[in-house]
């Protein structure tokens, strides 16, 4: 009887132990390519802002470009496009307003997150702003083409597209393969980037790296709300920055 048993236990457990290999070699690569594009992206805007020859509000969004370049190699090693993880647009009437209500919901959830760190947050943990946060947009002060024009690289293409296609296209989607099947991997996932993406707002101080963690965190829940389509959370980044960049440029031109 066991003689019976021995052999088809043994060939188990060596398929086993393949499997087992083969589930670990593939988790690695991904961790090595999501350390990659991260390395990347941080990489190139430290540099830029060492070598100062662009204005320090663009070497992020050049960061976050190359990183998306890298991951757009690895992506297409493994036939997986951007379209496969959120980046197209709306089709239809129904889809097009379903998507800018989520988009707005998202923008709603910014204004919520942002009166909670700070009425609640900052005075209960002792967060701190960072007091040169918004000295890097100083260069386009009084200069409206300058502005104009930061608008659309550094905001439209850079945070609105940019960050949202690295951070819940590649990142989120990554963690979450990285995770694996169990039942709270996107869980998982989702507080890894909102981690990931408070710490690369780290010149905001303690309260700036709360308050875009958990609108990472949010955009992250929206991304899957919207059954993983990344217009709304593109929408929602682009169109709360550029007011947020608006009042800044009205409010500090006019001092």
């Amino acid at each position: 009887m066991v003689k019976l048993l021995y052999k088809p236990l043994l060939c188990f457990i060596i398929k086993t132990q393949i499997i087992m290999k083969q589930i670990i070699k593939s988790k690695t690569v991904l961790i090595v390519e999501a350390i990659i594009v991260l390395g990347v992206m941080s990489g190139t805007k430290t540099i830029c802002d060492q070598i100062q020859i662009i204005p320090s509000a663009y070497a992020g969004s050049i960061g976050i470009w190359l990183g998306i370049l890298v991951a757009t190699f690895f992506l297409k090693r493994r036939s997986i496009k951007w379209a496969d993880i959120g980046l197209r647009l709306p089709k239809g009437r129904k889809q097009w307003l379903k998507q800018l209500g989520i988009g707005l919901l998202a923008i709603g959830s910014i204004f919520l997150i942002t009166f909670i760190t700070l009425f609640v947050l900052k005075p209960l943990f002792g967060l701190e702003q960072a007091t040169s946060a918004t000295d890097k947009f100083s260069f386009f002060l009084g200069k409206p083409v300058v502005f104009i024009v930061y608008l659309v690289i550094g905001i439209g293409f850079g945070a609105g597209l940019g960050e949202e296609l690295l951070i819940r296209g590649f990142l989120l989607n990554q963690l979450k393969s990285i995770f694996g099947n169990i039942k709270i991997s996107w869980a998982l996932a989702l507080i890894t980037q909102a981690v990931i993406f408070g710490f690369m707002h780290s010149y905001h101080g303690t309260m700036g790296m709360v308050i875009t963690g958990l609108i990472a965190l949010s955009f992250g829940i929206f991304y899957l709300v919207a059954k993983r389509k990344l217009f709304p959370l593109i929408f929602a980044h682009f169109v709360f920055d550029i007011l947020t960049m608006v009042v800044y440029y009205f409010s500090e031109s006019a001092v």
